[in-house]
């Protein structure tokens, strides 16, 4: 015999050893009435037992069902063996339909969560359907076949009043008085069932929060029972405290789950009809005996119904919660969770985590990138965190790790020195990503206070990226604090610049041998008490705020007025403007720029656009398509910085450009370090082989410019050439 086979013997024998006894003691515990002089279940409980082993034991249950379904008949009935097996083809024939029907609409999972999805099929065809095909099929068969005395009521010879009242019954049984016999028979089978039935149904509605209001309804909930079962012969009873019970259950949908109100209400439901004679008094007639019948059925339905969908907004309301503290793109807990979670654990540690070159990456492989990397950072921190501790996503290029316990500083050092050594692989690439990280104590922090501190530890995790260290914030707080607030204030000055035109023009010459040539604009800042704003000091800041787009097109607009106030009659370059990297990954950036220029009526000859290497040689779409544009509408583009990128043969064959201009850390020491000597007469022998013009920056001196010259530099750019001036000049 197979292990299958065995299983299912084992499972048959359970069933039978269940069913036995329960279908006696069922009997005894059903409800029953007298109409018209007959004896009645007012709900034959023996249908509830059988429909809940049917749904614990599936098909298995078959052949238990028939042979205690027999003795109990002829136990009970001594039912002839012709009139015994018509009544239990009246019981199982529907019942094994309607389960085949439920597997064909619901899967091979049918019977679990019976309360769950595809409630609205179970109560159609076991709470109503079974039932009523029962009693259609005991009614025919008890045209055709005599019946003992006891049994004629329920097989059709009867008052209309009586099989009203018989089908009601036995509606109830299947729709209310199963889950009564599922649930505890589930738990004494399964224990691994009871404890989660425990865990999710009754420990919840148990805890600290919920536990005063839990309790203060089982007690109403027992009073109102108690009220209503007592024998106090009272018409008040019947007749104003009745529909209570069903205010109270409404009310309990709050406070337990599914499960646990559907076995109260039908433990609520099977002790009224047990002494109805007391809830009832003054009322008991047959009439009200199917009115309250018919009642309890509806109600049933619409609790089931009530609870499920508010366990549903329950469980809608965690996922919008769980979605509002998580990031969208990486998925990891945000700025919301992250004080959630301080207030639970105060005392930690916040540590912030920066990817210095990460801004780089992301430039050249989109944001795919920057999401994948901070996914797998967080992937190989998990074996280093302790209970409590957790990753939290920040903008830009940085994560935030909370830590609890001693000795932060040697174990994030030690996750520093762990991601420093490891490359990151993306789509067959190895990426080397720096790492760097400060941390401070989060100690009764406010929401705003919070903040502020996050502010500090990500600059200082900023300047630890370049030694790969770790910073402490408690040790240099006051030097931090002054900073940050510097580069605020900063921020803000900047912003007031762009927005009130507080910036100059100044040119600087670009010449060749001759002396001719055009110049490049730079631009000066100035604050609000007219103090110099450095260009090393507001350009960062431009970049990392994203005003880069903004600042350059007003320094266009105001290089474009100068120009149509001192028109010439050349055609000829006479200025080169620098763009910022983020000003190209606009995707309209190319466009605004040639309708500006048409706008001021200036031809795009005039004008050089500068590029950085990084972007002219990037594989980012949309700086490509705008550098695109530009050239084709007539602007000459300059590489700027060249040498300093990440070029490769392939690309340099496929660069479209006009111009190079060879970095400066190539020139400073080319007439002592050979090789900057040799680096320099390469980029111009390749240039001038794809026909471009080659700039060389940084000239101070002429030995300097005599050994460029006759490399084959076509301009020259430096102090001996000359210094910046104001464009007004």
């Amino acid at each position: 015999m197979t292990r299958l086979a065995l299983f299912s013997l084992r499972k048959s024998i359970t069933a039978l050893a269940l069913l036995l006894p329960l279908l006696f003691i069922s009997r005894a515990l059903s409800p029953r009435a007298v109409i018209d002089g007959s004896d009645i279940f007012l709900t034959w409980l023996p249908l509830s037992v059988v429909m809940a082993m049917t749904l614990i034991f599936g098909r298995v249950v078959i052949l238990p069902l028939l042979i205690a379904l027999a003795l109990f008949f002829t136990v009970v009935f001594q039912l002839p063996a012709l009139q015994m097996w018509v009544f239990i083809f009246c019981l199982l024939g529907p019942l094994i339909l309607a389960c085949a029907l439920l597997r064909v609409f619901l899967g091979s999972r049918w019977r679990f969560r019976p309360l769950g999805k595809g409630l609205g099929a179970r109560l159609f065809w076991f709470g109503f359907v079974t039932p009523s095909s029962m009693k259609l099929a005991m009614y025919f068969s008890g045209q055709w076949i005599d019946f003992p005395a006891q049994l004629t009521h329920y097989f059709g010879h009867s008052s209309t009043l009586f099989i009203i009242v018989d089908m009601l019954g036995m509606t109830a049984a299947g729709l209310i008085f199963t889950f009564l016999f599922y649930y505890p028979l589930r738990m004494m089978l399964s224990l691994a069932y009871a404890r989660a039935f425990l865990r999710s149904e009754l420990f919840l509605s148990f805890t600290a929060a919920r536990r005063g209001w839990a309790i203060g309804w089982l007690a109403m909930l027992a009073m109102l029972l108690l009220t209503l079962c007592w024998p106090t012969h009272t018409i008040l009873i019947s007749g104003y405290l009745v529909p209570l019970i069903f205010i109270v259950f409404t009310i309990g949908i709050r406070h337990f789950g599914v499960r646990t109100t559907h076995f109260l209400w039908a433990f609520s439901t099977w002790l009224l009809l047990t002494l109805s004679e007391n809830f009832l008094y003054g009322v008991r007639t047959s009439t009200a005996l199917t009115f309250i019948l018919s009642v309890f059925i509806s109600f049933t339905v619409c609790l089931l119904y009530m609870s499920n969908l508010y366990c549903k907004s329950v469980w809608a309301r965690q996922i919008y919660y769980a979605q509002a503290m998580t990031d969208p793109l990486t998925q990891l807990p945000n700025l919301r969770a992250l004080e959630q979670h301080v207030v639970g654990y105060p005392g930690g540690v916040l540590c912030c985590l920066r990817m210095a070159n990460l801004e780089f990456w992301s430039q050249h492989y989109g944001m795919a990138l920057r999401i994948y990397c901070k996914r797998k950072v967080t992937q190989l921190l998990a074996p280093w965190l302790h209970d409590g501790e957790r990753v939290f996503q920040l903008p830009g290029s940085e994560l935030l790790i909370f830590l609890r316990g001693p000795e932060p500083q040697q174990r994030l050092s030690h996750m520093v020195d762990l991601l420093n050594s490891r490359n990151i692989s993306w789509n067959g690439d190895s990426l080397d990503i720096e790492f760097g990280a400060a941390w401070g104590r989060a100690l009764h922090l406010t929401p705003d206070e919070m903040h502020r501190m996050l502010g500090q530890l990500g600059w200082l995790a900023h300047q630890a990226c370049s030694e790969h260290r770790v910073a402490a914030l408690n040790d240099c707080e006051g030097a931090v604090s002054d900073v940050t607030s510097e580069r605020v204030q900063l921020l803000r000055q900047i912003k007031a610049a762009v927005e009130n035109d507080r910036f100059s023009l100044y040119a600087q010459p670009i010449h060749n041998r001759e002396g001719q040539g055009y110049s490049e604009i730079l631009c000066r800042m100035f604050d609000d008490k007219g103090a110099m704003i450095v260009p090393d000091k507001f350009i960062p800041i431009v970049a990392e705020f994203n005003l880069s787009a903004r600042f350059d097109m007003q320094v266009l607009k105001k290089l474009l007025g100068w120009l149509r106030l001192h028109p010439a009659a050349c055609r000829s370059a006479r200025f080169s403007v620098n763009l910022m990297p983020f000003t190209l990954m606009q995707k309209e950036a190319g466009r605004d720029i040639v309708a500006l220029f048409e706008r001021y009526g200036v031809a795009p000859q005039t004008v050089i656009i500068e590029v950085t290497e990084a972007q002219a040689l990037s594989d980012v779409e949309t700086s490509l398509q705008n550098i695109a544009l530009l050239r084709g509408s007539g602007f000459r583009i300059a590489i700027d910085d060249f040498g300093t990128g990440y070029a490769n043969y392939k690309r340099l064959r496929d660069l479209r450009a006009d111009i190079i201009k060879i970095d400066g850390c190539f020139i400073t020491e080319i007439l002592t370090n050979s090789l900057d000597a040799q680096i320099v007469k390469s980029i111009c022998d390749l240039a001038h082989a794809r026909g471009w013009e080659v700039v060389a920056e940084y000239v101070e001196t002429p030995e300097q410019r005599d050994l460029l010259l006759s490399f084959g530099v076509d301009f020259l750019q430096g102090w001996l050439i000359g210094k910046p001036e104001p464009l007004v000049r």
